[in-house]
């Protein structure tokens, strides 16, 4: 069969996901039994056309893209060509994906992929294919579902198709993990693919790095979960003797563990410059509120003090360290935008606000989906629009005060200012990455204002 598998893109998006490697679409590439033929689309770079006539259209759909996957999948079915929907989004919200597509894929697919493709050739498509926990909605009788109870093992995953992507990107990208044994409020992660760790073995992950980019971001939800794993990890990057440099994303307890000083060391010899930290709040009530404690290495009641020395520690490595802020919780108030700007002059983080987004498939949802503003479209929930009504704070107001901090945050003279103990190439990633920022949150609000 021909297939054509695409990430979409949201109309007014900045685009600052197209400098890294799309890993989803040359993953399920690789997953792809032999015989068939994938082009793979990723309309942060490419246009989308049927005029060679595949026979199977998948897409990959995260919340804020919902909107433009649903069109192209409507336009690819007018053209009577076969539809699947996957990936978080269609995952939490199966039925409405349903509407739009031939099957839909819940979780992870290295299973359910192939198998869907087999169904299909022998014209016995089932609407559903499941991977993981059975949500209770789907109660169909089995010829509509293909559930596969076991996460997927990660021993022996093949590497990903990059050779079939068209583009040329700045980053690429590995992922080593999957699972997350913390249950934010906000997130889906947990329920997308478990609270258990699992993890790709060390010498693949480090035979795959031998073999790409020199920039690269590792795409794990913790860069710095499961300790035993990290320390083998990072003492085989860093015995590749390749220069190379990557960023990700990590959890501040790596500052408190006895051995994570030494992961922290590995880390940085591997060529880490750069991680992105939950940080979520200023606001000690905003972080009881968002059951961020357990992730800080916290007791209910938060000490800042202890954060911030966990922030130093990361930074003594010659590693920046961006802090990932949820501002317009209904705990919050003007002055939480404040205090989130003061936190980050003094600890020298690099902010990265955004608005609260109660997204479909987290433990939030439910509490919210009840509240959401009328008339919003999933194009809104892309973090700087407000989506609810808030006891104190207008919904303009949350917006105007989010770019405030975004703006006040990326003054010249603060950017220079948090370049202070970094040195070499982790100083220029750092100022080239503000700048960046300071660019892409000018064209956040420019798509706020003109709705």
């Amino acid at each position: 069969m021909k297939i054509k598998l695409v990430l979409p893109r949201k109309a007014k998006d900045p685009g600052a996901m197209g400098l890294t490697v799309p890993l989803v679409l040359p993953h399920l590439a690789a997953i792809t039994p032999s015989g068939h033929q994938v082009e793979l689309v990723d309309l942060f770079k490419e246009r989308f056309d049927l005029s060679d006539r595949p026979d199977l259209v998948g897409i990959s759909v995260m919340t804020p893209m919902a909107e433009a996957a649903y069109q192209l999948a409507d336009l690819s079915r007018g053209k009577g060509v076969k539809v699947v929907l996957g990936g978080h989004h269609p995952s939490a919200m199966p039925m409405e994906a349903r509407s739009h597509a031939d099957a839909v894929v819940l979780g992870e697919a290295e299973d359910t992929w192939p198998a869907l493709l087999k169904d299909l050739e022998a014209g016995q498509l089932k609407e559903f294919y499941i991977t993981g926990p059975r949500p209770s909605l789907l109660e169909f009788p089995p010829y509509k579902i293909h559930w596969v109870p076991e996460r997927p093992s990660l021993d022996h995953l093949p590497l990903p198709k990059r050779e079939l992507l068209q583009a040329h990107y700045f980053f690429d990208s590995i992922m080593t993990t999957r699972g997350c044994p913390y249950r934010c409020q906000f997130c889906g992660t947990s329920d997308f693919y478990g609270e258990s760790l699992r993890h790709r073995p060390a010498e693949q992950v480090a035979e795959e790095a031998r073999m790409i980019r020199r920039f690269w971001f590792m795409a794990d939800d913790d860069i710095f979960g499961d300790i035993a794993y990290r320390l083998e990890l990072y003492q085989k990057l860093g015995e590749l003797n390749r220069w190379m440099r990557w960023h990700g994303a990590g959890c501040l307890a790596v500052a408190y563990d006895k051995a994570g000083e030494e992961v922290l060391r590995l880390a940085a010899k591997s060529g880490l410059n750069a991680v992105m930290v939950g940080l979520e709040s200023a606001e000690p009530e905003t972080l009881a509120h968002l059951q961020i404690a357990p992730k800080l290495r916290q007791d209910e009641e938060i000490n800042f003090s202890k954060v911030a020395a966990g922030i130093k520690k990361i930074q003594e490595f010659n590693i920046m360290v961006a802090g990932f802020f949820v501002l317009g919780s209904e705990t919050d108030t003007q002055e939480t935008f404040d205090k989130t700007l003061n936190f980050c002059d003094e600890s020298g983080v690099v902010p990265i606000p955004f608005l609260l987004m109660p997204l479909p498939g987290t433990p939030m949802w439910e509490d919210y989906k009840g509240r959401l503003l009328p008339g919003l479209t999933w194009g809104k929930w892309d973090a700087v629009h407000a989506l609810f009504s808030h006891p104190t704070l207008g919904i303009r107001e949350r917006e105007e005060l989010l770019y405030r901090l975004r703006r006040t945050s990326y003054t010249f003279g603060r950017i220079i200012r948090r370049l202070k103990g970094l040195s070499g190439d982790a100083a220029l990633f750092s100022f080239l990455m503000q700048v960046g920022l300071r660019f892409s949150f000018r064209a956040d609000w420019k798509r706020v204002v003109e709705g």
